[in-house]
């Protein structure tokens, strides 16, 4: 059973859990599981099964696919007020097939999850359970779909200065990123990562410290 300050910064983050009726909202509340889990700790792995619906109530956490060779590729990420989709689609197939994905958090990360069982009777019978998890799979989908048109359409240097203007604001302010970190954003090779920053520093586009960046105004004009 969560503290009392817990449950009442879930529904804040969950605006859907105050519109349920006091019956519904006191199983689903009743049955929350919440964990307090440290940055950088692997949360989900592609050799678990769904065992509960994740709600996010405060942190950052990367989803992420790991090919075979041991290269990753970000596929979106979940913030306060966010589910994974990945674990929400098990209301809609089966719990026994293993997430697809890996997880990890970014932040310091307060989670709270909800037995499936429970969940899929909530999602079966009230509106604003199925509204919220519709919503979350819509988002999520555009998300992936827009990284499957990048990977498809655009080169890899065109997709690495796609993310620094993104993650530096045009250039406002510098990026605190390890190669691999980008190559892991992108899903490329540390080694094409690195090549192509050098590139860009040698035409002037930006300046490479160790472990930071700095986008210069040509990249941005």
């Amino acid at each position: 059973m969560t503290t009392e300050a817990v449950l009442k910064d879930l529904e804040q983050a969950f605006p859907f859990i105050s519109v349920l009726s006091s019956p519904d909202q006191e199983i689903l509340l009743g049955l929350c599981r919440y964990s307090v889990i440290p940055a950088g700790t692997i949360i989900m792995n592609e050799n678990l099964k769904c065992s509960g619906i994740s709600l996010l109530v405060k942190g950052l956490v990367r989803i992420y696919k790991l090919s075979d060779e041991g290269r990753e590729i970000t596929l979106y990420r979940i913030g306060r007020g966010e589910t994974c989709v990945l674990t929400a689609a098990c209301l809609l197939g089966s719990s026994e097939v293993p997430y697809p994905v890996s997880a990890i958090t970014e932040h310091d990360t307060l989670m709270v999850v909800v037995p499936l069982e429970p969940f899929r009777h909530l999602f079966q019978t009230c509106e604003p359970v199925r509204q919220f998890v519709f919503a979350a799979i819509a988002a999520k989908f555009y998300t992936v779909l827009g990284l499957v048109e990048n990977i498809t359409f655009k080169r890899t240097n065109e997709r690495l200065m796609d993310l620094l203007i993104s993650k530096t604001g045009g250039g406002t302010y510098p990026l605190y990123a390890t190669h691999e970190s980008i190559a892991s954003e992108l899903g490329t090779a540390r080694e094409v990562v690195s090549r192509l920053l050098k590139e860009c520093e040698r035409n002037g586009v930006l300046e490479l410290q160790r472990g930071k960046i700095n986008l210069k105004s040509l990249a941005r004009s």
